[in-house]
C-alpha cells in the first residue's frame, strides 16, 4: 500500500543537512591560527594561510627578501608584542579589540606622500579551492579604522585571481586616472569609526580562474574620496597621526557560495562521563553564523563549530547568513549512560532509492519513525508516519510525484528514541 502523504506549508525553525562540508572557502580568515606571535610591524605571515602581496616574496614560503615591515600588513593578536603586535592595547597604533577571537591585520590602505609612491599594502590568502564558474559567492570581511590614521576613506575592496596580480609588476600607486584591477568586491563608503566594525559585504559571479583573495584599496588617488582624521593617541598626542595615510583593521574574512545551507553536522551520542564531549559544526574557524539552543538563546556566534558537552540530550541550531540568505540547521547531542560509540542506533542503516526519483521514492531502514520532507528552504512539504511491509523488511514507500523539481531533505525520527537520521535526494 502506497503510503498517504500530508502536504504541509508550514515553515519549521530548522532543518538538518547530512554531511560536514567546509562552507567559508577562505582559510584562517579570523587569524586565530597563527604559527607565531607577532614581535614587531610586517609580520602577516605568521597568520597560517596569509601573506603579503608582492613577487619577492612567495606565498609557501616564510622570507620577505627585501621588503621592510612598512610595505607588508601586521599581524595584531593578544600575545603579540606590547609596543607592535599586542591588543587591545598597542602603544603606537591603537586601542582596539579584534571583531572576534584574538586576531587581526592592520594593512596601510592610502598614502597621499608621492615620495612613498602612495604606498600601499595587500593582505592576500589562497582560497580552499578554486571558485566554480557561474556560481555566485558572499564576499564579506569587517574594518576599522586605525585610531592613528590622517584619512579615513572609500573603496576598500576585496580582489579575487589566480595570483598573479603582483605589486612589484604592478606599482602601488597609479598616477594617472585609470585603474590597475576593479575588485569584484569594494564598499564605496568612508567609514571613520575607531571603536565599531563595519561589515563590507557583495557578492559576484565567478569565471572559474580565482584561487586567490586579496584584500586591499585597488583605486588611485584621483578614485579614493578621503575624510583628514585628528584622533589624539600616544604617539601623536596632537591627533592627524603621521600626516599623510590612511590605515585599517581586518577580521573575519569570509568566501561562500551564495547557495551553501547552515551545516550543523551529524547528530551524535556522548555518555555521562566527566571526559564526553562532542563537536558539533564543522571546522571551518570563521563563518558568519549565529548559535541557539532550542529555547532561541544564542550560545555562541560566528564559529563554523565547537565542543559541546551537555549535561543531557540537547539540540543545537546553527543560523547562517550568506548575503541575506538565511539558512538554519539542527543538530542533536544524545546524552546516555555510556561513552561515545556504545550506544545502539535506534534507527537502522538509512537507504533511499531511486535517486534522482521521479514518481517514488523507497525508504529502508526508517523502523517506528516518522518521515518528514523539507524542500531546500526548510519548508515542511510531506510526512508519513505508515510504512509498507514486505518480505525484504520494514520499508516506507513515499511518492513524490507532487512535488517540484529540485533538491529535497528527508529526516527519518524514531518516535521512541528521538534519534534523528537525514538524507538528501533529487526530484526531476
Amino acid at each position: 500500500m502506497i503510503n498517504k502523504i500530508i502536504i504541509w506549508l508550514t515553515i519549521i525553525c530548522a532543518f538538518p543537512i547530512l554531511g560536514n562540508a567546509q562552507i567559508n572557502l577562505v582559510h584562517n580568515g579570523s587569524f586565530e591560527d597563527t604559527r607565531k606571535c607577532p614581535t614587531d610591524r610586517g609580520q602577516i605571515m605568521y597568520a597560517n594561510h596569509w601573506h603579503s602581496l608582492d613577487s619577492v616574496w612567495a606565498y609557501d614560503t616564510s622570507s620577505y627578501s627585501a621588503l621592510v615591515p612598512s610595505d607588508i600588513p601586521a599581524l595584531f593578536t593578544t600575545c603579540g608584542d606590547s609596543l607592535y603586535g599586542s591588543i587591545p592595547a598597542n602603544f603606537n597604533f591603537y586601542y582596539h579589540n579584534a571583531h572576534t577571537g584574538n586576531s587581526m591585520v592592520q594593512i596601510l590602505t592610502y598614502n597621499k606622500d608621492t615620495a612613498l609612491l602612495g604606498q600601499r599594502q595587500h593582505a592576500q590568502s589562497r582560497l580552499r579551492k578554486k571558485l566554480l564558474a557561474g556560481q555566485q559567492y558572499c564576499v564579506s570581511f569587517y574594518i576599522s579604522l586605525n585610531q592613528v590614521t590622517a584619512f579615513a576613506h572609500n573603496n576598500l575592496g576585496a580582489f579575487f585571481d589566480d595570483g598573479t596580480i603582483d605589486t612589484v609588476q604592478w606599482p602601488r600607486q597609479s598616477t594617472t586616472t585609470s585603474t590597475p584591477v576593479t575588485p569584484q568586491v569594494f564598499d564605496t563608503s568612508i567609514y571613520t569609526d575607531t571603536l565599531n566594525w563595519h561589515k563590507i559585504q557583495g557578492s559576484f559571479v565567478a569565471t572559474g580562474n580565482e584561487q586567490f583573495i586579496t584584500i586591499a584599496n585597488f583605486f588611485d588617488k584621483s578614485h579614493t574620496s578621503t575624510i583628514p582624521m585628528n584622533i589624539p593617541c600616544p604617539m601623536y598626542p596632537a591627533g592627524g597621526g603621521d600626516g599623510y595615510s590612511g590605515v585599517y583593521l581586518i577580521d573575519d574574512v569570509s568566501v561562500i557560495a551564495v547557495d551553501a545551507v547552515a551545516n550543523a553536522g551529524r547528530d551524535t551520542s556522548i555518555g555521562t562521563e566527566m571526559s564526553d564531549s562532542a563537536w558539533i559544526g564543522n571546522h571551518d574557524g570563521y563563518v558568519p553564523c549565529r548559535w541557539y539552543n532550542m529555547s532561541g538563546t544564542i550560545i555562541d556566534s560566528n564559529m563554523g563549530g565547537f565542543m559541546v558537552k551537555p549535561g543531557v540530550t540537547t539540540s543545537y541550531i546553527m543560523e547562517l547568513d550568506v548575503c541575506g540568505h538565511v539558512t538554519r540547521d539542527t543538530v542533536v547531542v544524545y546524552v546516555g549512560p555510556s561513552s561515545v560509540g556504545s550506544r545502539q542506533s535506534a534507527i537502522g542503516s538509512l537507504r533511499l532509492y531511486p535517486n534522482p526519483a521521479s514518481d517514488e521514492i523507497t525508504i529502508e531502514g526508517a523502523n517506528d519513525c516518522e518521515v518528514v520532507i523539507y524542500d531546500v528552504v526548510g519548508r515542511q512539504v510531506m510526512r508519513s508516519e505508515e510504512r509498507e511491509r514486505t518480505a525484504a523488511g520494514e520499508k516506507a514507500v513515499i511518492n513524490v510525484s507532487q512535488l517540484q523539481r529540485g533538491l529535497y531533505t528527508l529526516q527519518a525520527q524514531n518516535k521512541n528514541s528521538g534519534e534523528r537520521k537525514t538524507l538528501k535526494f533529487i526530484v526531476e
